[in-house]
């Protein structure tokens, strides 16, 4: 009886795969050069910007949509400084504290042209962007544990045009996989932007809150690892 079962699902499963196109069977290579994908990179200040931020972490995304010379849409989030203050919550006579959060965060958005080098296991591709770059203090009040936000608010800001140049390196996963290993670098042009760093709001003698940013030229290289998945 089991074997007549066996047998009688074995035919379905080829009766169901021969009716099925020769591409949806998974079993064609992926020759699209458009791909979308992000992970994980790590900024590191160059020029002036180096004396006064260190080498700080972030996330990157893109999509990349045509052959081998596309357009490119993509974003970056890095956080080059966090500090935290404990206060003592109103009314708990300093039996509670509230952890004021304090990030410093550079978001960019930008597109542009891509150029992919090859359609199979392994691909180059160099890329160049223009858009925004945007820099942003934000604070937010929660408990010790960090697992509260009661409140937020963005301490200075300042906008920039921000340029892009870069490259990179994508491995496939698997034969017939879309799923890319990604190496990339770039170089993020800032220009001349005004922000705060760790530091730069404190408070005086007289108790007031001061808030001093620095202007410098904000430039960075960042190095990218993540994965990108072609779209059939």
């Amino acid at each position: 009886m089991k074997n007549t079962i066996r047998a009688a699902l074995l035919a379905l499963v080829l009766a169901s795969l021969a009716d099925l196109p020769a591409g949806a069977q998974g079993l064609r290579e992926v020759h699209s050069w458009s791909n979308w994908g992000g992970g994980f990179m790590v900024g590191v200040p160059v020029g002036q910007f180096q004396d006064f931020v260190d080498v700080h972490p972030g996330m990157g995304a893109a999509v990349t949509i045509g052959g081998p010379v596309g357009l490119r849409i993509g974003g970056t989030l890095l956080v080059y400084g966090h500090e935290q203050q404990i206060v003592p919550y109103v009314g708990s006579y300093g039996r509670l504290g509230l952890g004021v959060n304090t990030d410093n965060i550079i978001g960019t958005l930008g597109l542009g042209p891509q150029i992919t080098l090859g359609a199979g296991p392994v691909r180059l591709y160099g890329y160049g962007t223009i858009g925004v770059g945007y820099f942003a203090t934000v604070s937010s009040l929660g408990r010790r544990c960090g697992c509260y936000a009661a409140g937020q608010t963005t301490n200075f800001e300042d906008w920039a045009l921000a340029r892009e140049a870069g490259g990179g390196l994508q491995i496939r996963l698997a034969r017939h996989s879309p799923a890319f290993l990604d190496l990339s670098a770039r170089y993020m042009r800032n220009g001349r932007v005004e922000y705060l760093r760790e530091g730069s709001i404190y408070e005086d003698a007289d108790g007031r809150i001061v808030v001093s940013p620095v202007e410098s030229f904000a430039n960075l290289v960042t190095f990218q690892i993540g994965m990108s998945f072609g779209i059939r």
